[in-house]
């Protein structure tokens, strides 16, 4: 038997190391992203780096992003956020039924909107955190009340939005959308909250460990309800930039929302236990997604394909790069 040499098993453990650090850190999932996009620009680079469709994979980035940034603080504390597409869907809807194409009532809807989505989120923190009640069943019945309130507003596309926000829901400079610049300032505001606040080192305390949180003084309470807040308040961002991209409001705009969510978040290396979660890698899973959606229109796949593809796709990244426990 051939003995292993220190400088090999330091090579071993270094080349794991490597792995696991950017698994952790959610380069990995940057990694999947690249050899996605190689793949598409073999397949039809004149097709794949034309302006308008760099546009569109960058478009369908801006609705999933901010849904996704939503659910990172959530799965950070440890709970769950299934009501993002509904909350997305219902802002969609009144976003167009209540600016109705007058340019005055843009703002004060807009507004109107992050506060509902706020009170959704809050109401979401208070029952989770003053209840036994897991954050999966609470979001999920929200998620049904809210779903079903939009299709008793309307069962059909209705409203109108102004050619304004039309403008930054659809207007673009070369290949860049104008609404990337509502999920920058989106991704700038989550990553301070969580990196330079007392709020961030509270979010990952609680998601860690519960209970020694709460030992250390760490205002579980507090935090689980402004983590569920913001998801809200950027759920109904996302539904205000679906009805700009759409110009109308539709009861089905955010449909299947929540789900991508969770799956971008998990594919950038999140733990559902809470605690652990990359932002690095939550973005490369929107980022993934959005090449994966954009791929069925660029190589003319059927769409009865197109759950199929998604999720081998998605279960390659997570079994290649998200961090796994061994009972050994």
């Amino acid at each position: 038997m051939t003995a292993v040499t220190a400088p090999e098993r330091g090579l071993r453990r270094g080349a794991g190391d490597v792995l696991a650090d950017a698994a952790r850190t959610g380069l990995a999932t940057w990694v999947i992203v690249a050899v996605l996009v190689a793949g598409l620009t073999v397949a039809d680079p004149g097709g794949f780096w034309a302006a308008a469709n760099i546009a569109n994979v960058l478009t369908a980035t801006v609705v999933l992003g901010l849904v996704a940034l939503g659910q990172h603080l959530v799965v950070l504390t440890g709970g769950i956020d299934l009501s993002v597409g509904s909350t997305a869907t219902l802002s969609a809807l009144l976003t167009a039924m209540l600016i109705d194409g007058y340019p005055i009532r843009t703002i004060p809807t807009i507004l109107a909107m992050l506060v509902l989505g706020a009170a959704v989120g809050t109401l979401h923190g208070l029952i989770v955190s003053r209840t036994a009640i897991p954050a999966f069943v609470v979001t999920l019945s929200t998620f049904y009340l809210i779903q079903g309130a939009a299709l008793l507003i309307s069962t059909t596309p209705t409203g109108q939005v102004t050619r304004a926000l039309a403008a930054v829901g659809m207007r673009r400079l070369g290949p860049f959308p104008l609404a990337l610049a509502v999920l920058a300032v989106a991704v700038a505001v989550v990553a301070v909250l969580l990196h330079r606040t007392r709020f961030g080192r509270h979010v990952h305390a609680v998601g860690g460990a519960k209970e020694a949180a709460r030992s250390a003084g760490v205002p579980v309470r507090r935090t689980l309800v402004l983590a569920f807040m913001i998801s809200g308040t950027l759920a109904a961002a996302a539904g205000i930039m679906l009805a700009a991209r759409a110009t109308i409001g539709s009861p089905n705009a955010g449909e299947g929302l929540e789900l991508s969510a969770i799956t971008v978040v998990v594919v950038g290396g999140a733990s559902l236990l809470g605690g652990r979660a990359s932002l690095v890698g939550t973005l490369g899973g929107v980022a993934l997604l959005a090449l994966v959606e954009s791929s069925f229109t660029l190589l003319q796949l059927p769409a009865t394909a197109s759950d199929l593809i998604r999720g081998v796709v998605i279960l390659a990244a997570a079994a290649l790069f998200v961090p796994r426990t061994s009972d050994d």
